[in-house]
């Protein structure tokens, strides 16, 4: 007993080395990578520069303006790019002449993927120059495409400018893009400098909260159910405008007006436009009341020209919650045509299912 003790520790032991020697050669080659791109990143003196440094300027519109902080002191334009080989993007503030005066890669979008060099940013979406803090000095807006397994995103950020440095606040950033506050340049600046914000519909326990908020239920589609675990409810569909953008929302609200769950339809889409469909039926076969939902969204494609898509959800009921269905929409979702009835997507969900 003791020698089979005495040759499982010895395994063990042997396991925990080769797990080390494994790890800090992982590590030992990222840190070799990161210090290589920072050495790229830092030799860029010029915008002649930025291609041989592995970047790419992104974005067709570049602000021109005069910038004090960081000792710039002169007018010069913002160039962002994208860094081809791992998906970073940085700006670069250079002069008539094409000197780099400052540049910087501590952006939002950089972060998406937790301690690694490689990140997701396609290009640069958009960016201006606004005063967002009030200061007197112009403020750059930046809003990044993105792209993670083929599902693309926005991501937003601003960097602040002071009489001395340019800076982030975290905190602005990560609302920003938790409530999916990043769709274009205006709504990062109706969150940022005029103090809207989508927060509430997220927050909000009853209906007349959300009303009072500026939440608006579609007419006509509010319409009674009963799902098992949560009674007798109301669904109630809606938006809420913020700049020009339709946030869609649904809730399911009790006898008492309370909140009782909220479904978020919208994914990455850049807007809503209309509503087409929505069912309560049982999907999965369980029994179980089940929520199907298909609308109409509007977003820019690659050459930022606006198109028009259907898409659907489906939240299957458990109990005493719900979860949105991944599996039968990745593979149905691929041939929707855009013709297809809510009921359609309800019997092809079922066959999936086994019915």
């Amino acid at each position: 007993m003791r020698h089979n003790m005495k040759k499982f520790s010895l395994c063990l032991l042997l396991l925990s080395f080769i797990f080390f020697v494994i790890s800090t050669e992982s590590t030992s080659a990222s840190s070799t990578g990161y210090d290589e791109y920072r050495t790229r990143f830092e030799s860029i003196r010029y915008l002649a520069d930025i291609e041989n440094a592995g970047y790419e300027i992104s974005g067709g519109t570049y602000i021109t303006e005069y910038f004090k902080a960081a000792g710039i002191n002169a007018e010069c334009t913002v160039y962002p790019a994208i860094n081809k080989q791992y998906g970073r993007a940085a700006l670069f503030f250079a002069d008539e002449g094409g000197a780099v005066l400052y540049k910087t890669e501590d952006l939002e979008c950089n972060n998406f993927y937790t301690g690694s060099l490689s990140q997701p940013n396609i290009d640069i979406a958009a960016t201006a120059g606004r005063d967002i803090n009030g200061n007197g000095l112009l403020d750059i807006l930046i809003v990044s495409r993105c792209s993670d397994d083929g599902d693309i995103f926005k991501i937003g950020d601003i960097l602040f400018q002071s009489e001395d440095i340019f800076y982030r606040d975290w905190r602005v950033s990560d609302k920003i893009n938790r409530f999916s506050m990043n769709k274009d340049l205006n709504m990062i600046t109706a969150f940022a400098r005029n103090g809207q914000s989508v927060e509430f519909l997220y927050s909000a326990s009853t209906l007349e909260e959300l009303i009072n908020g500026g939440f608006e239920p579609l007419p006509y589609q509010i319409f009674d159910a009963n799902y098992e675990k949560f009674g007798a409810v109301k669904v109630v569909p809606g938006i809420y405008t913020m700049g020009e953008h339709s946030v869609f929302i649904l809730y399911l609200v009790d006898d008492a007006g309370q909140v009782v769950w909220n479904f978020q339809c919208a994914r990455h889409y850049d807007n809503f436009s209309r509503m087409t469909g929505i069912s309560f039926k049982d999907v999965d076969g369980d029994g179980w009341a089940d929520l199907s939902v298909m609308a109409r969204y509007m977003s820019l494609d690659d050459n930022n020209k606006t198109y028009s898509a259907t898409d659907f959800s489906i939240y299957y009921q458990r109990n005493g919650y719900f979860f949105e269905d991944e599996d039968f929409r990745a593979g149905y979702f691929k041939s929707l045509t855009g013709k297809e009835k809510m009921d359609d997507i309800v019997q092809a969900a079922r066959r999936y299912w086994g019915w």
